[in-house]
């Protein structure tokens, strides 16, 4: 008998006593500990530590994921969390319901039960990767698992990359052990004032801030939160700028930032748009406006800016005057997650505006649709779909000129499931179907750059129309699989988990190694050297994503979270650690925007420049620094 039918008998039990509520209590009671007790005895779950458990409030549903411990936590209806005329999270009960000419989820594919099986092998390979990394490169950001050494980001300092990305991943596992050693490593050895090389604010952001912000959310350990605190606030000096556009390099210990790089006036568009969803949230539980306002104002900023084509931005902005960089558009590198993250700030908090700001719809107003329309191409033989980059230029009779670029990166793949998430974001209609389809399309393409190779493994960059490799690495990138997670959770279709599960078989066999797992030279090639680096990602993305696409829907529920693009699940408001409405910080209003200020930054900033060079602590090169 297992854990569900133990709970459903002993509630069964109470239910037919018939006695005074005193005894009724006491076999509740016995129901609860009868139940614990099989649990104790359930191999691979995981119990959230003591001090978790003390400090849980009782009244509140916290989502501790192994199969069946959710029928142990406390199950009290969500509240109803209105902003403006919106809710947060994702409406998923209309799934089954036609949408044009045939339904989401079909009455005959599954109900999105768990397949154990794959799913422990999943698990095995984390524990895999994990323990090469516990082996070889403990106290530092990433395993090289091939010389079986640790590799560090910034010329010999560590922000623990692989540790903190990784500990969501090991507690949604149940990997209980590895879980707690990640846990006590973060909280003791991560240390941040002593960084003296320039650090990459996006990528300290999505990885660093965001994994703290989801081990808060599903252990609850306020230790996480004050961590997260005093990284964000040594990240503010970025935003110290005439404008209000981050600086995407910072010398942690002196808050000093630069562009890009010291001589270019410019910043990535990911760059400054993927910070939003973490500082928001970061505002929601603590209670400091100070995170949203900083990075919320960066998209009201944005829409105010003159854009070339309408909804779409540029790779670069020029950090001196808010004027784009050119006419060159894509959705891989340097621009992805800001599209991204406009439709999960929306779902994360239900202000409408931002969801706005991705769609608009039929007359041209947002972004998703101007990616539709302008940059999503066709193969010559029509077979398949691809997003390549697109160079747009204007006519003497103002009419827009589009031409696709042949590559297409595998980092673009993360949009089957952006465009799936967003179509069922927007509900019935045109956008729907529109979106849904792209994202579908979109994600049968990144499953063929897999089918077609030697290795059954994608390159980074394809040939858009031949699908054939143009840069055959492998870095153990986790954007098909995303997309196909995302598609199983909404349609069932069990061509997502075979397709997962073929791409698990093939990092099994040509990628796992003796420590670890490393990538590949040439996805061509079944005798590739290998790549000698197990990137944070792996464990962070890649594994996560394919166990929880064999996993039960209510492991990390898309009604209730939203991950960031380092795959770190965040609970929307309304769930989680964002349960009650009463500790919401109002989104900020829109701002007066100052379009087209001049000076690239503050005094103040200027001043903090001046003092870091005369001390001889300019250290570091922005290119040295890992994308």
């Amino acid at each position: 008998m297992n854990l569900r039918e133990a709970v459903a008998r002993l509630r069964n039990r109470v239910l037919r006593s018939g006695k005074s509520a005193r005894t009724a209590l006491l076999l509740a009671l016995a129901m609860i500990g009868g139940a614990m007790s099989l649990w104790r005895l359930s191999s691979g779950l995981f119990a959230a530590s003591r001090r978790s458990l003390r400090s849980a409030n009782p009244h509140v549903e916290y989502q501790v994921l192994p199969p069946d411990w959710f029928l142990l936590t406390p199950r009290v209806p969500s509240p109803t969390i209105a902003v403006g005329q919106a809710r947060a999270g994702l409406n998923l009960h209309n799934l089954r319901q036609l949408h044009g000419t045939a339904p989401i989820r079909p009455a005959n594919y599954s109900n999105g039960d768990l397949d154990s099986d794959r799913r422990d092998k999943i698990r095995e390979m984390a524990i895999h990767a994990w323990a090469g990394y516990e082996k070889a490169a403990w106290g530092h950001d990433d395993l090289l698992p091939v010389t079986q050494k640790p590799h560090d980001w910034y010329n010999g300092m560590t922000m623990l990359n692989t540790p903190v990305d990784s500990l969501d991943t090991l507690f949604i596992m149940g990997l209980k052990d590895q879980y707690l050693r990640a846990k006590h490593l973060v909280l003791t050895k991560l240390s941040f004032s002593h960084m003296t090389q320039r650090i990459s604010v996006f990528e300290t952001t999505i990885r660093i801030i965001g994994g703290l912000l989801a081990a808060y959310d599903l252990d609850g350990d306020p230790e996480f939160l004050k961590k997260c605190v005093e990284l964000a606030d040594l990240l503010l000096p970025a935003f110290d700028t005439a404008n209000g556009f981050p600086l995407n390099f910072l010398n942690l210990s002196s808050g000093v930032a630069f562009d890009y790089n010291g001589g270019f006036r410019g910043v990535g568009l990911a760059a400054i748009g993927s910070l939003q969803l973490e500082f928001q949230y970061l505002t929601d539980v603590t209670g400091n406006p100070k995170y949203a306002e900083k990075a919320l104002y960066v998209y009201e900023q944005m829409q105010a800016v003159p854009q070339n084509v309408p909804g779409l931005f540029s790779d670069w902005f020029n950090t001196e005057n808010l004027e784009p960089s050119g006419w060159s558009f894509q959705i891989g590198g340097m621009a992805d997650s800001y599209y991204e993250y406009l439709l999960k700030v929306w779902l994360s908090t239900g202000d409408k505006k931002y969801f706005d700001y991705f769609k608009t719809a039929a007359n041209e107003l947002t972004s998703a649709k101007s990616i539709v329309e302008y940059m999503v191409a066709k193969s010559t033989d029509q077979s398949h779909v691809y997003i390549p980059v697109t160079d747009v230029t204007k006519g003497a009779n103002g009419l827009l000129d589009v031409v696709h670029r042949s590559s297409f990166p595998h980092l673009a793949c993360f949009s089957g499931g952006m465009f799936a998430l967003g179509g069922v974001a927007a509900g019935e209609g045109p956008q729907f179907e529109k979106w849904f389809e792209t994202g579908k399309q979109v994600t049968e393409t990144c499953w063929q750059m897999y089918e077609k190779t030697q290795t059954g493994l994608g390159g980074d960059v394809v040939d858009g129309d031949s699908l054939i490799p143009m840069d055959g690495n492998y870095k153990l990138r986790p954007e098909t699989v995303e997309s196909l997670f995302y598609m199983w959770r909404f349609t069932h279709d069990p061509i997502y988990r075979h397709r997962g599960w073929e791409i698990a078989k093939a990092l099994e066999k040509y990628c796992r190694g003796e420590v670890g797992f490393h990538g590949l030279n040439n996805v061509q090639s079944t005798d590739s050297q290998p790549i000698d680096k197990q990137e944070s990602f792996f464990i962070a993305e890649t594994l996560k994503y394919l166990f929880l696409l064999f996993s039960s829907d209510d492991v990390i529920p898309l009604e209730k979270y939203v991950f960031n693009t380092e795959a770190h699940p965040l609970s929307v408001r309304g769930h989680g650690r964002r349960s009650d409405p009463r500790k919401f910080v109002p989104l900020p209003p829109k701002y007066p925007v100052p379009v087209g200020t001049v000076g690239k930054v503050s005094a103040a900033l200027e001043e903090r420049r001046k003092i870091e060079l005369a001390s001889g602590n300019a250290q570091g090169s922005s290119f040295g620094v890992e994308e």
